[in-house]
């Protein structure tokens, strides 16, 4: 038997997206087969699977593929040990990520493994770029094109921007990790592009449109309508530059949608998570992007 990669799905959809590209890559890197677990995702948790949109071609892990890798009862075994805030590695063949920074020590493997974490960097697999961005194209690319807004963000002015609030501000569980971005860190950002982009045309998506029209307005602001993540993610992609929240979602448009696009503009906020989580993220952003202050401690917005 070949040996493989499993990856452990987790979380939304952007999530998602890094966990494929580190094993895609780790698996390519080690001339090795790719499968998937998504056996953690639950639909009554808004965790589906969200790799079926794209050209991603590695198939689930059968039970006997994935026993070779990983200890019986895994799943229980698991629970526990995060229940009790006990470090875990359930097997020598569970590679799982020790810290949010790039940890280059995880790049080459010998022997089969079981991948798990979030693997937020694209030091993981700017190696195999060019591989990643076939994978994440839409086989339904040619339906999302026919989208009224489609031919207005393929103009050289055009400017995605993202602007996620949503359970960031409702739930408190992320209000304490997850920084929320404030108007000035858009007004900011709205500024810095339009001194280098002329007649810059904005396109919001967002999942609080209320505050996007509270807050935005002008003839350069177009808000996206919300008509699905996967009709927004790939408008947002197609954009000839781009504006992101702290939102893996975002980064995935954003970094996607550099292909082919010289001379183009991603601005990113300069804060991650909020100071309390005390979460290195230096290695999420990558240098070519611009980052800016997102507001933190601002009272409103």
């Amino acid at each position: 038997m070949k040996k493989f990669i499993v990856s452990r799905l987790l979380g939304g959809m952007g999530n998602q997206m890094f966990e494929y590209a580190f094993a895609r890559a780790l698996s390519l890197r080690n001339g090795m087969e790719l499968y998937l677990d998504a056996c953690a995702l639950d639909p009554k948790r808004h965790t589906r699977f969200s790799l079926g949109a794209f050209n991603v071609g590695a198939p689930f892990v059968d039970a006997e593929r994935k026993s070779l890798v990983i200890t019986p009862r895994f799943e229980i075994k698991r629970r526990l040990y995060k229940a009790l805030k006990i470090p875990y590695r359930l097997s020598p063949t569970h590679l799982r990520e020790k810290s949010f920074a790039f940890d280059p020590s995880v790049l080459s493997v010998e022997n089969s493994r079981y991948v798990e974490g979030l693997w937020q960097s694209e030091k993981y697999f700017s190696d195999f770029a060019d591989a990643i961005r076939a994978d994440f194209a839409f086989r339904d690319a040619e339906k999302l094109s026919r989208h009224p807004l489609f031919g207005e963000v393929e103009k050289p002015n055009s400017v995605a921007v993202h602007v996620r609030r949503g359970d960031y501000v409702s739930k408190p569980k992320y209000r304490r990790i997850l920084h929320i971005c404030r108007k000035r860190y858009y007004e900011g950002a709205i500024r810095h592009v339009s001194e280098r982009v002329e007649n810059a045309r904005f396109f919001v998506a967002s999942d609080d449109p209320g505050w996007v029209r509270e807050n935005f307005g002008g003839k350069n602001v177009v808000l996206i309508e919300p008509s699905g993540h996967f009709e927004d993610f790939y408008l947002m992609s197609r954009c000839r530059h781009a504006v992101i929240s702290n939102s893996t979602f975002s980064w995935w448009s954003a970094w996607l949608g550099e292909a082919g696009k010289p001379g183009r503009i991603t601005v990113a906020p300069d804060m991650w998570f909020a100071p309390s989580a005390n979460i290195d993220y230096s290695d999420i952003i990558p240098d070519r992007w611009t980052k800016l202050p997102t507001g933190y401690g601002d009272s409103a917005g």
